[in-house]
């Protein structure tokens, strides 16, 4: 991983995210792949992250151009504390919260909301397993 991209996932929390939420393998799932997302409110990575809606949560890696494959991130439903409408690139997104107390902020295109959004409020909804 090169310095750029080692600066750059810092200041748009890219890095936090993957820490917190640690991707793993590829999951099962509705599958974008070469989407422009933006993480934080700064940062954002052009045509070259994937996504996957799966049941249990969303999934992204970026793989921005000559700067290799970065840790995949895992966002369950239930640690999306919030989804607010925004622009991204002059078309629909939504930024989701993830985290409580935050940890980080991805926006991703409204269609691929469209089909994440049932999970979210069905995760949000089920009762929270005992500890």
């Amino acid at each position: 991983m090169s310095i750029f991209t080692k600066l750059f996932n810092r200041a748009g929390g890219y890095g936090d995210l993957a820490a917190r939420f640690p991707g793993g393998s590829e999951p099962q799932g509705r599958r974008w792949e070469r989407q422009s997302v933006m993480f934080a409110n700064t940062v954002a990575y052009k045509f070259c992250v994937t996504v996957v809606v799966a049941e249990e949560g969303v999934w992204l890696q970026a793989r921005p151009p000559a700067q290799g494959l970065q840790a995949a991130i895992m966002v369950p439903w239930r640690d999306v504390a919030r989804a607010e409408p925004v622009t991204l690139y002059w078309r629909a997104g939504v930024r989701l919260i993830c985290g409580q107390p935050e940890t980080g902020r991805v926006t991703v295109y409204r269609e691929i909301w469209d089909i994440a959004e049932p999970h979210w409020r069905a995760a949000r909804t089920a009762p929270r397993p005992s500890a």
